[in-house]
């Protein structure tokens, strides 16, 4: 009996790792080869990968699908004890396509075969039986990122081109994707490219970084992409990509990420939710090739918004999750205040374009509603080939993103309390006031005065004396907005520095966009230095 269990395990463990190329291939595996397979793919008609869900899995409930795991026995790489090793996501309502899965090694490239006895089923039993040609919705890697003895999921590839990752002490929250095309475009219906083949390299007994390479197809582009992955307190993942184009692809997202965004502090609406916020990501921060730091925190979208930062060759951008207070969520099972920030880094010339924040209204704390990406000014069109390289980090926080103060809190009162009838206090770009000069009193059915408050604080505001305060740089776009009320006071225990202002937009319906940044407090203000980053914002009224 021992035997016949030993030789069944092995005659599994063979069906799992069963090699399908041609001897005369296996020998020759190399991402060229991806990319041959991208350009060749290009001139064939798109063919998506089909649904292949039996019908015995679409009956069941989120929880009973939620109940089928790989089984720890059959852990990619476990028999060798390598530091990473792979499980694979079974089929199901979320994950109904199933992309070819390889390993490779140094005997070459092979396809993981499937069979129901991998996975734990929790007592469900299928007739007639499962298919045994099924294949995997996708899968997550593990390394022991937080603890020696202990292997963690960190990174996990699950339907159509998007990839979560995790740094050290996280849990998931926003995800990355490979390509976004025609995201929030109006009028034309967005293109979900799908990873139709992935290629999982063996890693060496004492590996640190483990490399994925895989084959994308959507109806416009196809592309080869290589991804290197360093899991640890920082997890980064170079990616280079090389892409075909089927066709012209007018609104291209290059490094796109999704995320989730119901509401933050003071928000008007909580939707029956009793926790304080919900967000997997708080803001969009973005270095600029002129090494500006800009920062756009998140807000409750009363309606789709579409920002576009435009720059030439940017040093960086991401969505980042700043506030890590717990007490400002109060959720123990979801954890949003150890959730990802994400970080672009660009290699190479990424020439002109915008960075674009798409935002959408929502009620469902479930559902990714915000998205951002780097679209090129220049239009790829039939035929063109396009290649680019970035690095993602992954992490908790960065004292360096920004290296200025920065803001961690914004704080709206709508409707304002009557501002007192003074000149604004401190330099202030905007309406100018003429000495002696009162601002207009609001009339009945103008547009209601609001009041924002923005904390800086960090990376030495903390040492500035609260009576010498730094100079308040405001800016307000349109020019026909009134400003009132400005100032800047140090306050509470962690010597946090407040900018605020009150502002009466021009007219109902046309956005207002505001930027604040404090200043050094110097005898010139045209020689003055940047101490923080630049807040930015835009209000809807």
């Amino acid at each position: 009996m021992p035997f016949r269990i030993h030789l069944a395990f092995a005659l599994i463990t063979a069906l799992l790792l069963a090699i399908t190329l041609r001897p005369d291939e296996r020998h020759h595996y190399t991402f060229a080869k991806v990319q041959a397979s991208a350009q060749e793919l290009a001139r064939q008609p798109f063919v998506p990968l089909p649904d292949i869900l039996p019908p015995q899995l679409k009956k069941l409930s989120p929880a009973q699908e939620q109940g089928i795991f790989w089984k720890e026995t059959y852990r990619l790489w476990r028999n060798k004890g390598l530091p990473f090793q792979v499980d694979f996501y079974h089929v199901s309502n979320e994950g109904h396509t199933s992309p070819q899965i390889n390993t490779v090694d140094n005997g070459g490239a092979h396809l993981l075969a499937y069979s129901p006895a991998f996975f734990n089923f929790q007592n469900l039993s299928f007739q007639p039986p499962l298919p045994t040609n099924l294949g995997y919705a996708g899968f997550y890697l593990r390394y022991p990122i937080n603890k020696p003895n202990s292997l963690d999921g960190f990174f996990s590839v699950l339907g159509s081109n998007y990839f979560r990752a995790l740094a050290k002490d996280q849990v998931y929250g926003l995800s990355a994707r490979a390509l976004a095309i025609n995201t929030g475009l109006d009028g034309k219906a967005e293109e979900f490219p799908e990873f139709k083949e992935w290629w999982l390299h063996e890693p060496a007994p004492n590996a640190s970084e483990i490399v994925l390479d895989a084959l994308l197809d959507s109806p416009s582009v196809t592309g080869a992409y290589g991804f290197k992955i360093h899991p640890g307190a920082v997890t980064s993942i170079d990616v280079h990509a090389t892409l075909y184009f089927r066709q012209r692809v007018e609104w291209l997202g290059l490094a796109p990420f999704s995320s989730m965004y119901l509401y933050g502090e003071n928000a008007p609406e909580h939707f029956g939710n009793f926790h304080p916020e919900i967000h997997d990501s708080d803001g969009l921060l973005i270095n600029t090739s002129k090494g500006d730091w800009l920062w756009r925190p998140l807000g409750q979208a009363p309606l789709f918004q579409i920002y576009k930062f435009t720059d030439e060759n940017p040093k960086g951008f991401g969505l980042i999750q700043r506030d890590r207070d717990f007490q400002h969520y109060q959720d123990m099972d979801l954890k949003y205040n150890v959730r990802p920030s994400a970080w672009v880094i660009p290699h190479g010339n990424w020439g002109k374009g915008s960075i674009v924040l798409a935002h959408h209204p929502s009620k469902d704390p479930n559902t990714d509603n915000v998205a951002l990406f780097w679209h090129p000014d220049q239009i790829p069109n039939a035929g063109d080939r396009m290649d680019i390289d970035y690095t993602i980090e992954f992490y908790m926080n960065d004292a360096n993103r920004p290296p200025l103060a920065y803001s961690n809190q914004t704080l709206i009162v709508c409707p304002a309390p009557p501002p007192p009838l003074l000149p604004p206090v401190g330099p202030i770009v905007g309406p100018p006031l003429q000495k002696n000069d009162t601002p207009p009193i609001p009339k009945p059915g103008d547009t209601t005065p609001v009041q924002f408050l923005v904390d800086f604080i960090g990376n030495g505001m903390d040492s500035l004396p609260a009576n010498e305060p730094p100079h308040l740089y405001l800016h307000c776009d349109p020019p026909e907005t009134i400003l009132r009320e400005s100032k800047v006071e140090k306050i509470g225990s962690d010597n946090a520095w407040r900018a605020s202002f009150t502002i009466i937009p021009f007219k109902h319906h046309v956005p207002t966009e505001l930027q604040c940044r404090l200043m050094q407090n110097t005898q010139s203000p045209a020689d003055a230095k940047p101490l923080t980053e630049e807040w930015t914002y835009t209000w809807h009224q």
